[in-house]
């Protein structure tokens, strides 16, 4: 009998969204587009305020780590003012992820956190957008319509919410949401102990809802058809253990991979995989398979070595490969095999994860050049030119597919055009004069060299120039750096052991394992903004998150433009492409610098 009852009032509340979405039927259609939005609200702009930029950096950011559906861009869109006076955030059919000047204020009432609960929030709607989830319109239509008629009781308010709040789907949904704003924040370099501490000392959930004004939901949505802040928590904080946990494999992979170690890098990926399948794990996991294989290619018969194209991905002619052990009955030439295949096939199932992603179609076609395989990778390339037709580094990867395959004048030609779209991007030169030097063109081959040594003096590339034309020998002399103490971390090193941690870092906000060999990997995070990773007591790698307000051994600070770094490093011994950014490393050092727009944002010691 109360079986029945509940399922009566669940069907009259149900009805009553129906009719109430019935009502509005007129205006239901024009609110899932854009054009409703700019037609009768106004834009909230960076003139008007200056978080609006920081809030579509964000948001790129996020869309690059989530990636998107196929025939859908999400955007972002800013109100002026709260609709209803709702600080709104809500995802739309047409693509677009729309919130007002509410969210951003209620996101940064606190400052040091500002970015990364605006990151939440964003990711939560993306989340919803992703899985095509919309249950927010059809809320958002029935209450408009509401209360656009006069005799309308407020009791339908509290039926509406009633009836929103027993669907254990919408529960789901919301949870879910959570869980994948989370992974999407995590990915994009966001700290997520900025919405929920174990200790109870950050609720973000709770002064989300606080903060919202209660004509946000009339008296009945407020907490019913979304889960109820503390419920909200409870069951996010159940799960935040393990997400976060696999988050750091994810952050740990891009550590790994930044200093060099792909072996551990993919050993992190795949846990990561395990988890959370997603065009961006799939992304690094290859990569980090493709730049392997480049080392294993090395070892094989080095003194007979080709001169080599310098590809957006590509290992350093002096490349650390002797890190790499395999046993005595694989020869660098299968392993080679293997991982460049394993390349192939994850940078496959990213491009068809997000087929608009131009960085999967890039390295893809790397990797075709580097097995052998021109023609596929100028096919895949030319794919990738029709996303992003003036990409400099494809066209240059375009370039060398096209010499491979003995069409030398298209090599030229997309060579020349990749270093007139960046005239600071050197690695065209290095390979026209390759292309010259294999024609047997030494004038030439010199001219491009001796242009390709004006941006890069100090490299080991440049180094490969002067082995192979002794003219240059002389010319453009290495700057001669300071060499200063190791690279720390107030007062600690790699190589350290953590009882040798000073007592003045205090003790550590969360100690965390992540078993990726026999001995596990133990990741501290300390409240000065530092990160150690050690594995059995060893130190193996320091991270300085981008709240550090230290310096590095040779004056570089968070917030550093790439000048400094380049005036106190020299050039970088690798330049690594990523979604977070562009990430800067110096293997003789032990150090990599991740950029964003140009400055320092964070550095790694390994």
């Amino acid at each position: 009998m109360q079986r029945e009852r509940s399922y009566r009032a669940w069907c009259s509340a149900l009805a009553i969204v129906m009719v109430a979405g019935a009502f509005s039927n007129a205006f239901a259609n024009p609110k899932e587009r854009i054009d409703f939005w700019r037609n009768n609200y106004v834009e909230l702009t960076a003139a008007d305020d200056p978080r609006v930029e920081r809030a579509h950096d964000i948001f790129e950011r996020i869309l690059h780590a989530a990636g998107r559906t196929l025939g859908v861009v999400p955007r972002l869109f800013i109100l002026k003012r709260d609709p209803m006076n709702i600080a709104l955030p809500i995802a739309i059919p047409d693509g677009w992820v729309i919130i007002s000047k509410g969210t951003l204020d209620i996101c940064y009432r606190d400052p040091v956190y500002g970015d990364d609960r605006l990151a939440f929030v964003l990711a939560h709607e993306l989340a919803h957008q992703l899985k095509g989830d919309f249950w927010h319109m059809q809320f958002f239509q029935a209450l408009e319509a509401s209360k656009s008629r006069g005799d309308q009781p407020r009791q339908t308010l509290e039926e509406i919410g009633l009836g929103l709040r027993r669907t254990d789907d919408i529960w789901a949904k919301e949870l879910q949401a959570d869980e994948h704003g989370i992974v999407y924040a995590a990915m994009a370099g966001f700290r997520t102990h900025a919405m929920i501490t174990g200790d109870g000392q950050v609720n973000f959930f709770q002064e989300w809802v606080d903060a919202l004004n209660p004509e946000r939901v009339g008296a009945a949505y407020q907490g019913k058809s979304h889960p109820a802040p503390q419920q909200r928590v409870t069951a996010v904080k159940a799960r935040l253990h393990q997400v976060v946990s696999k988050t750091d494999a994810f952050e740990i992979g891009l550590h790994f991979y930044q200093a060099g170690e792909y072996a551990r890098a993919i050993r992190a990926f795949e846990k990561f995989l395990e988890y959370f399948p997603s065009r961006e794990v799939y992304l690094n996991l290859a990569a980090s398979h493709h730049q392997l294989a480049l080392q294993l290619r090395q070892m094989q018969q080095p003194e007979n070595r080709l001169l080599p194209f310098k590809l957006s991905l590509a290992v350093d002619p002096d490349t650390r490969a002797r890190r790499i052990t395999f046993r005595r009955t694989q020869r660098p030439q299968v392993r080679f095999q293997e991982h460049v295949d394993k390349a192939i096939g994850f940078y496959e199932m990213a491009k068809s994860l997000d087929p608009n992603y131009a960085l999967s179609y890039n390295n893809l076609g790397c990797a075709y050049i580097v097995n052998g395989e021109p023609f596929k990778a100028i096919a895949t390339l030319q794919d990738g030119l029709k996303l992003s037709p003036d990409a400099p580094e494809m066209l240059n990867n375009l370039g060398a597919a096209f010499f491979q395959a003995n069409l030398a004048d298209l090599a030229k030609s997309h060579l020349h055009k990749a270093s007139i779209l960046d005239a600071n991007y050197a690695a065209p030169l290095f390979n026209l004069g390759k292309v010259a030097y294999e024609e047997r063109q030494r004038g030439e081959a010199r001219r491009h060299w001796r242009a390709y040594l004006r941006l890069d003096a100090v490299s080991p590339w440049a180094k490969l120039v002067r082995q192979y034309d002794k003219g240059l020998r002389s010319w453009a002399a290495l700057r001669t750096l300071p060499q200063p103490a190791d690279e720390h971390i107030k007062e600690v090193s790699v190589a350290m052991f953590e009882d040798e941690i000073p007592k003045a870092w205090g003790a550590p906000g969360s100690v965390r394992s992540l078993l990726l060999e026999e001995e596990p990997l133990t990741v501290r995070h300390y409240p000065q903004g530092i990160m150690t990773f050690a594995q059995d007591e060893e130190i193996v790698m320091i991270f300085a998150e981008p709240v550090y307000r230290g310096k590095s051994a040779r004056g570089v600070a968070i917030g550093s433009g790439q000048a400094k770094v380049i005036d106190q490093y020299s050039t970088p011994s690798r330049i690594l492409k990523m979604t977070q950014g562009e990430t800067w490393v110096y293997d003789k050092v032990g150090i990599s610098f991740q950029l964003r727009q140009g400055r320092v944002v964070s550095w790694l010691l390994f």
